[in-house]
């Protein structure tokens, strides 16, 4: 019997990859494509590469499914949102896109960003993304946060003046049992966000999946879940570079311990002490940039959401050097009573 079933895929988390150009990336991309992988993603923070440039260029040049993991509806226009993803889909050869919605991490989008009523953002920009690339003509008033936030024309209304030449399927990102309810209820699946194997180790994992399937099914009786696990892996020839490369995205995931009120014997399981996750948190609240926070992470912390270590042969190099380099991939597994769609992500 097989220990896996689903799709294959890759994840360029720009934080962690921003020694590579869009043009490495669009290689990359090509590169994954050539070994067989089905889908790229790419992950959404402010200062980095653009997430929708960099998915464009790479619809332009390499025949892969695309998604976003996630978006951040805070950083874009509804209707901006619109116009790129159904101007993507004709670069896509008919093929799906994922558009994977959430608040945002904990540590670097509230330096830039209130983050005002999340539940209804998210699921407002879901549902107002979803009718508008399936064509119809939506009014804005339906949506009022949406209307509110963006100062939209309370008596206007919006259709794109063209038709979107792909299937969308939507993700949520959250994590808490309210985000995971409206999933279930707004949104074709879920994604981990990089939480697989602390909220496994933590055993809030099954509880999680319970909750969202259970909205779901309230919902929409035969209505099945997608599940995008993300299991991240840091390999290196060099041992203290497999560790030091996760840094920066260990820094600002660990902080949803805290959102999610983990116990005193939870954290004691994770054998990590609260008072490092409270360091963290201040450090960001302080204006510290990713980079900084990072310097507070031990590899402990590291190895609660990374497999990470040491190989003989690095098996990811860069596209343009002979010299191998940290890398990081988010791999996916089944998930029991899952929709038949799992997906491996990585970092390059």
């Amino acid at each position: 019997m097989p220990i896996f079933s689903g799709e294959l895929g890759l994840q360029f988390v720009t934080h962690l990859a921003n020694h590579y150009t869009v043009p490495d990336l669009v290689r990359l991309a090509q590169f994954a494509a050539d070994k067989g992988f089905r889908q790229i993603w790419v992950n959404d923070n402010i200062r980095y590469r653009g997430q929708l440039v960099v998915l464009t260029a790479i619809a332009s040049r390499v025949p892969i499914q695309l998604g976003t993991a996630i978006m951040v509806p805070y950083f874009h226009n509804p209707l901006d949102v619109a116009d790129c993803l159904a101007a993507l889909a004709e670069l896509c050869g008919g093929r799906e896109i994922g558009v994977g919605i959430a608040r945002g991490d904990l540590g670097q989008s509230p330096q830039h960003v209130q983050s005002l009523k999340p539940l209804a953002m998210v699921s407002e920009t879901a549902r107002f993304l979803r009718r508008t690339l399936g064509g119809e003509e939506i009014l804005y008033r339906d949506y009022p946060f949406l209307q509110d936030f963006y100062r939209l024309n309370p008596n206007g209304k919006f259709r794109l003046a063209f038709k979107p030449k792909a299937e969308f399927k939507f993700y949520g990102g959250g994590n808490g049992p309210q985000s995971l309810r409206m999933c279930g209820r707004v949104m074709d699946g879920l994604i981990s966000s990089g939480t697989y194997i602390p909220m496994l180790k933590a055993g809030r994992l099954p509880g999680m999946l319970a909750t969202a399937d259970q909205a779901a099914k309230e919902s929409e009786p035969n209505k099945r879940l997608r599940k995008i696990c993300e299991l991240n892996v840091s390999i290196s020839r060099d041992r203290e570079k497999a560790i030091e490369f996760p840094k920066r995205q260990v820094a600002h995931s660990i902080l949803q311990w805290e959102a999610l009120g983990f116990t005193p014997e939870e954290y004691a399981r994770m054998g990590v002490e609260r008072e490092q996750v409270l360091r963290l948190k201040e450090a960001f609240e302080s204006g510290a940039t990713v980079e900084e926070a990072a310097k507070l992470v031990t590899e402990h912390m590291v190895k609660t959401y990374y497999a990470t270590g040491h190989r003989k042969k690095s098996e990811i190099r860069s596209s343009n050097s002979s010299e191998p380099r940290a890398a990081s991939a988010t791999i996916t597994l089944p998930l029991r009573n899952s929709a038949p769609i799992t997906r491996k992500r990585s970092i390059c």
